[in-house]
């Protein structure tokens, strides 16, 4: 008999680089399946070959067992070595098995005809919290689940994303993206943390970590307030269509630029001290209740972060900085080109192109 333990780290260094490119495309959930218990007993597994014995113990790790059985019939492959290496495979490449599992071990025993292998693994998550766990494929998956947590301030969500190639900083962006696209729930910002189970692959567990704002701000009904208030503006300006001038025009009749003013569109509409954030939140309104195309845009100015929105015009999309919107100012927008000119950079894979006409 032979006892072999293979234990894995759950602390994990993830690369906080740029973003790679993505895929979408449509995903089915599905687990492992096996039709070859020995008995009725689900916990003892017959296995012939190497990947009955990979899948023999994903089974187990998606059952959450803790205890299982694997009878070895007619095996040609070395057992111990084969052991070894497909605990080795599932916790370390399989997302499950990374992010849940602590340890493993096996006794074998050679029984006549056959290899009997007790399988034992210790988890580092609960049932509870792998039940959790939310099946979502590509970026689009991904984001309306980030959306869920941000309008429910829930303080994690944990996610298994197929057809994904991004990392921990392409996730925090995409948090980001999620949360300042909609002004009725973009309020204090909280802190997150974001893990991938593994790091690299196809299809990853992703961990993300909030840290909320004490606030007693009342979600449900600033979102009204800013909607109605939103509307009275739109209405007041008795002009339709709505055009890009008319909207930024009714930002600037109304703003009280503050470096040190209110972060949310609904201060900055009211007339109150507002921060570049707070007018661009309050655009995102305008647009938004106008039906108007826009992203806002989380990037950074020679290292210093900062926000502005694309746009769609009738020459493309462009980029429109939060200077736009102070009183006086004329309306800037800029193709991605001007943008870099003037040392801004952002997460391009995340938003649409802006061009000249004829630009590859």
């Amino acid at each position: 008999m032979k006892v072999r333990l293979l234990a894995l780290g759950l602390a994990t260094a993830l690369t906080l680089s740029g973003c790679t490119a993505m895929l979408e495309r449509s995903y089915v959930s599905s687990a492992t399946h096996l039709d070859y218990s020995v008995t009725e007993d689900s916990s003892i597994l017959r296995v012939e070959n190497y990947q009955g014995l990979v899948n023999a113990l994903l089974y187990f790790v998606n059952q959450h067992s803790t205890n299982g059985t694997l009878r070895l019939y007619n095996y040609a492959g070395d057992v111990e070595s084969d052991l070894e290496r497909a605990c080795n495979e599932v916790m370390t490449e399989d997302p499950l098995g990374v992010f849940s599992v602590r340890s493993m071990k096996y006794d074998s025993t050679r029984i006549l005809t056959y290899y009997e292998v007790d399988v034992r693994i210790v988890y580092s998550r609960s049932a509870q919290v792998v039940s959790s766990i939310q099946s979502v494929a590509g970026l689009s998956g991904l984001r309306g689940e980030l959306t869920r947590v941000i309008s429910t301030r829930q303080s994690q969500s944990i996610s298994r994303v197929s057809y994904f190639s991004g990392d921990a900083a392409a996730v925090e962006s995409l948090f980001w993206l999620a949360f300042y696209s909609n002004p009725q729930t973009a309020l204090e910002p909280p802190k997150i943390s974001a893990s991938l189970y593994p790091e690299s692959g196809a299809q990853r567990i992703v961990e993300l970590t909030l840290t909320w704002p004490d606030t007693q701000i009342d979600l449900e009904e600033y979102a009204k307030s800013l909607e109605t208030l939103a509307g009275q503006l739109l209405e007041e300006s008795a002009q339709t269509p709505y055009t890009l001038e008319q909207l930024t025009g009714l930002v600037q009749s109304v703003a009280a630029p503050s470096t040190t003013g209110s972060l949310t569109a609904l201060d900055a509409l009211s007339g109150k001290p507002a921060s570049d954030q707070g007018l661009l939140l309050g655009l995102e309104a305008l647009l938004q209740e106008a039906g108007m195309e826009y992203t806002m845009v989380l990037g950074s100015q020679n290292s210093i972060r900062t926000l502005w929105l694309i746009v769609a015009t009738d020459h493309g999309y462009r980029h429109l900085l939060a200077q736009s919107l102070h009183p006086d100012q004329p309306l800037k927008l800029y193709t991605d080109q001007q943008m870099t000119d003037q040392g801004y950079t952002w997460s391009t894979s995340l938003y649409p192109a802006c061009r000249e006409n004829g630009e590859e």
